[in-house]
């Protein structure tokens, strides 16, 4: 859990030199440089399970030129759409979001929350269990499967998701250049070209989640060692399983196949997978919360359904200051105060540094572990079959 001798370090509000994230930075006017417009155009292409690893050669990381990631730069992430779900009424959040989001150089579109409430039971494809917060499931689930469908009506080779109170490194963009080159290399993208920066062969990609596992039979691991914005080990919150990081030092950070995971704080779909999700947990019977729903996508391999993550998570759920009960729309909360805001996991919050990138302070950014040594030399990228 995100301890208390941390969240007192956080109300000193101590800032350091941004020493730590020069290489990203570095890597963001690279990506700049090689800004496109071109967006994906073609769905992705049809494929079946995971199957054997491949072999690969690590020489072959010279096939992975930088046009193909030339649209991580731009206002989509590199992919087709970006969405932010948020209910209606919750400005504050889409307030957050809008700020956050333009200090990261990206855009959104608003995709309502639904309430339970408002769905008719025949509307549904199962019945769902009686609990306290039981319209709360079904609307949250509702809303995701809008995602879904909003990707098959608009013909969109990939969208990616963000929930209202989501945060971020500062320099994610940066991040997901070694996102996109794992999820290329877990693709079989290494020596063919692909239309997505992502890869064309994956159903999800996971970028934010509260617990993730890999896929039992599969051992291959897209490596980032001396990752700067990688927490603490010690301090990294989670509440379900995660991947054994033993065999890496603490500033490791690995994009591996997922058998699925819990809380959808960020993830992306292809225009494949949204078909899969809409048939497999809507047009079926289906009543589970939507995580489970996905993570039981993720595992069942007769599903084919195609899963990468990474661990630590790129992407979290911002605490705010002030009333707990304003943290979320599904589970009740009971009205304690928060003298100031933290994410877990993230060490360059965006909504914490929100003011200095708004100033344009970037030499001097706050990180969440302040007392932590900065980290030497350059982020070294890796991948492995054991």
């Amino acid at each position: 859990m995100f301890s208390s001798k941390l969240v007192s370090k956080l109300g000193e509000g101590r800032r350091r030199p941004f020493l730590l994230v020069l290489a990203l930075l570095a890597s963001i006017l690279v990506l700049l440089a090689l800004n496109g417009r071109d967006n994906v155009k073609d769905v992705l292409s049809k494929g079946g399970s995971w199957g054997k690893p491949k072999e690969t050669s690590k020489s072959n990381l010279k096939s992975l030129r930088p046009n193909h990631l030339k649209s991580l730069g731009n206002s989509s992430l590199g992919f087709e759409k970006v969405f932010v779900v948020s209910l209606p009424e919750r400005s504050d959040k889409q307030d957050a979001m809008r700020l956050t989001a333009s200090l990261t150089g990206f855009d959104f579109e608003i995709l309502d929350g639904i309430k339970g409430v408002s769905l008719p039971p025949k509307a549904l494809p199962g019945e769902f269990k009686e609990s306290p917060g039981k319209n709360n499931v079904i609307g949250c689930w509702r809303a995701h499967m809008n995602f879904a469908n909003t990707i098959i009506q608009r013909h969109l080779s990939t969208a990616v998701i963000f929930e209202d109170d989501t945060d971020w490194d500062v320099g994610l963009k940066s991040q997901l250049i070694n996102y996109a080159l794992g999820s290329q290399y877990l693709s079989g993208h290494i020596n063919n070209p692909s239309h997505s920066p992502y890869g064309d062969d994956w159903d999800m990609l996971y970028l934010g989640h509260c617990g993730n596992s890999p896929v039992e039979d599969d051992d291959r691991r897209f490596v980032i060692k001396n990752d700067p914005t990688v927490p603490p080990a010690q301090d990294r919150q989670n509440f379900a399983a995660t991947p054994d990081m033993s065999s890496y030092d603490n500033h490791t950070r690995i994009i591996f196949p997922s058998k699925g995971g819990v809380c959808t704080y960020s993830y992306a779909l292809s225009y494949r997978g949204a078909q899969k999700i809409l048939y497999h947990m809507s047009m079926s019977v289906y009543s589970d919360p939507v995580d489970i729903g996905y993570r039981n996508m993720c595992s069942k391999k007769e599903r084919n359904f195609k899963c990468i993550a990474v661990f630590p998570q790129l992407v979290d759920s911002h605490r705010a200051a002030g009333s707990d009960i304003k943290d979320s729309d599904i589970a009740e909360r009971k009205g304690a105060i928060r003298a100031k805001g933290y994410t877990p996991n993230i060490v360059h919050s965006t909504r914490l540094n929100a003011l200095n990138l708004i100033d344009g302070e970037t030499s001097t950014i706050e990180s969440q572990w302040p007392d932590e040594m900065p980290l030497q030399g350059p982020i070294q990228l890796s991948w492995s079959t054991t």
